[in-house]
């Protein structure tokens, strides 16, 4: 051969006719192979012929079968390549999977099957891939060589499973950071369970840098969030490290500017930073380029029809079903109350109700201010940052002529500059009344100054009881939170959370899921499915809506949805997933929830209020706790007991 082989075909003796196959149609798209016994020179020893082969080539096409699985000479071809840091692309073209020795290696490797005849048909992903791996070094300008890494990076790929073209582009940058040297991590292969959470936990945290695909599939995945949100806070925490660049796979052809905007949590966390776009095929090798320059670049600051459900309903959405804690929130507004508190679990609605809620204030005249906390982290760093970041979002809002940074005196305790700002500036100069609204306050609960910054907002009600500055009047602040109000403040002198007027969002009841069904066209046809559905699901916002919208808009029936429900890669493997994820290394709380999965009760209130406010429980009490939902019961017994 004149030049350097590019890939090495690795197979069983008895798949000779399938690596044959591949040989020449890998060679009639001009990709270079080297394959036994063709190559091995006259004279030359069978496992020096190997040796060299493997060495000399920087990819390795592994033809997998029931016969490689009996190998021994796979295996060593395997180790071998694998110690050199080669890129591995196993075919299967048969339906088996690796037996432990190959499995140990090929865990994290992107399959591609090639399971019916003939086996020609499906060679062209390889050709794509093996292309884009030998392309991302070719495009570079002959005067400037590709980025290499001065070491090996630790680099975790993010994603959502089962997204299109999401899994092409895993593929591609799985192959091509691995030809470059650098260890890729992909939970792929691991069996998800508590070991799963926590071993993805601790990846992300090893990591030199993370790149998440974003797609309009994937931004709505949970364990996508939760990793991502891991990642920046243990950047936040290593100086920088992981270093967060992420992709937008085919994520803003046809949206409009305002569309193009990631959802939260992606937007606080991905939202300043520049990413790398793919849209198709076309820009695989300009990716792969820009991502390696990427992480092989100094000084670079790091920084830390219906569309499927997730995040806060549309003002505009036919499916919002309005509940009683719809009517008190409306009601406290209009009475102008001094504080509202709006309490419920994760993925209750609060988000949705509360925009409403605003929208309803802003058409009766009032000044709205909404303060999400999830999307000025960076302002909870310090009380004295928070009580800025408040006082710069009701300047922002108000359009006032007076930023706080002419006013603040620093001289002053924050708290005192912060009341000077919202009675001078705010409130002296703005006619009628003022809403704050104050969204994921929970976020607070682990900060040092949470009853300080608590017994502030207890301190505006009081404020208004004395009456001694009628200017308090005018002013509502609307708390958002799930944590149990005593979780948050111990000092109930100074708690803000038993004041004012409280709404608390419940699960949708049989009758509003039934309401439910009729806004979707009647895909539960009679009272017999409806029971069925609701005992699915009990009533939980997000699961009985995302189940309506498997129903009509995936085609499943009831049927096939109470079959794969609780599945891990099931319509709700995400969902449930995300559960595993955020008990991992809690040892305490895993325990608890095994002793209720065999009938033992909470042993403390404590202990139930927390899992209640993170949505897995219900009930009044410790002693009457249940799962929230039979497919919470269903996916915990099969990966905790």
């Amino acid at each position: 051969m004149g030049q350097a082989p590019d890939v090495f075909i690795s197979y069983s003796s008895k798949d000779e006719p399938a690596a044959e196959t591949v040989c020449r149609f890998l060679e009639a798209n001009n990709i270079r192979c080297w394959i036994a016994p063709r190559d091995i020179p006259a004279g030359q020893s069978w496992d020096n012929a190997i040796i060299e082969g493997i060495r000399t080539t920087s990819i390795m096409v592994l033809i997998h079968s029931a016969n490689a699985n009996g190998s021994d000479q796979i295996k060593r071809e395997l180790h071998l390549a694998h110690s050199k840091k080669k890129v591995l692309i196993p075919l299967r073209i048969e339906k088996v999977h690796p037996n432990d020795e190959l499995e140990y290696i090929l865990a994290t490797v992107q399959w591609l099957n090639a399971f019916d005849p003939p086996l020609e048909s499906h060679l062209k992903p390889l050709v794509k891939r093996i292309d884009a791996i030998l392309e991302a070094p070719r495009q570079q300008p002959s005067n400037e060589p590709a980025p290499r890494a001065e070491k090996s990076l630790r680099v975790a790929l993010l994603y959502r499973r089962n997204a299109k073209p999401d899994d092409y582009v895993l593929s591609l940058l799985e192959a091509g950071l691995r030809a470059a040297g650098h260890q890729v991590f992909i939970d792929r292969h691991l069996q998800v369970g508590d070991e799963w959470a926590v071993e993805i936990k601790r990846q992300v945290q090893q990591s030199d840098a993370i790149v998440p695909l974003l797609s309009r599939e994937s931004v709505k995945s949970e364990m996508l969030a939760e990793e991502l949100q891991e990642a920046s806070k243990t950047a936040q925490q290593n100086s920088g490290k992981p270093r967060i660049l992420p992709v937008r796979v085919r994520y803003e052809k046809g949206l409009s500017p305002e569309e193009q905007t990631l959802p939260e949590p992606f937007f606080s966390i991905l939202g300043h930073l520049q990413y790398q776009p793919w849209e198709s095929e076309a820009d695989d090798s300009e990716l792969l380029s820009r991502l390696l320059a990427s992480l092989v670049a100094k000084g670079q600051r790091t920084i830390t029809s219906e569309q499927e459900p997730g995040g806060a309903d549309p003002l505009d959405s036919p499916y919002y079903i309005e509940r009683p804690t719809d009517v008190r929130f409306r009601a406290a507004l209009d009475h102008q109350d001094s504080i509202v508190l709006v309490k419920g679990a994760r993925q209750m609605g609060k988000t949705s109700l509360l925009v409403r809620g605003l929208k309803y204030a802003h058409d009766k005249g009032k000044k709205v201010i909404f303060c999400d906390l999830q999307k000025n982290q960076g302002s909870l760093t310090s009380i004295e940052n928070l009580y800025k970041g408040i006082c710069e979002v009701l300047a922002a809002r108000l359009k006032l002529s007076v930023p706080p940074r002419k006013v603040w005196d620093p001289d002053l305790p924050a708290g005192q500059n912060l009341e000077y700002y919202l009675l001078e500036e705010v409130l002296e100069k703005t006619p009628g009344h003022v809403v704050l609204a104050m969204d994921e306050v929970d976020l607070l609960a682990d900060r040092p100054y949470a009853s300080e910054a608590f017994g502030r907002f207890r301190g505006w009600h009081n404020e208004r009881a004395t009456g001694l500055d009628d200017r308090w009047n005018r002013f509502t602040l609307a708390i958002v939170y799930a944590t149990e109000a005593h979780l948050l403040i111990t000092d109930q002198n100074q708690s803000p959370f038993n004041v004012g007027t409280k709404v608390e969002l419940q699960d949708f009841t049989m009758a509003q899921v039934d309401e439910l069904n009729q806004r979707y066209q009647g895909p539960l046809r009679n009272q017999s499915e409806l029971e069925r559905y609701f005992a699915l699901f009990s009533g939980q916002p997000y699961l009985t809506r995302r189940g309506f919208y498997d129903l009509t808009h995936e085609g499943k029936s009831l049927a096939e949805l109470e079959a794969c429900a609780d599945a891990d890669d099931g319509p709700y493997g995400d969902h449930l997933k995300r559960i595993l994820f955020k008990l991992a290394g809690n040892d305490a709380l895993k325990g608890v929830l095994r002793g209720l999965l065999h009938g033992k009760p909470i042993p403390d209130e404590m202990t139930f209020y927390r899992l209640r406010s993170a949505g897995l429980l219900a009930g009044p009490s410790a002693e009457k706790a249940h799962f929230r939902c039979a497919i919470y019961r269903k996916f915990l017994a099969r990966h905790l007991v």
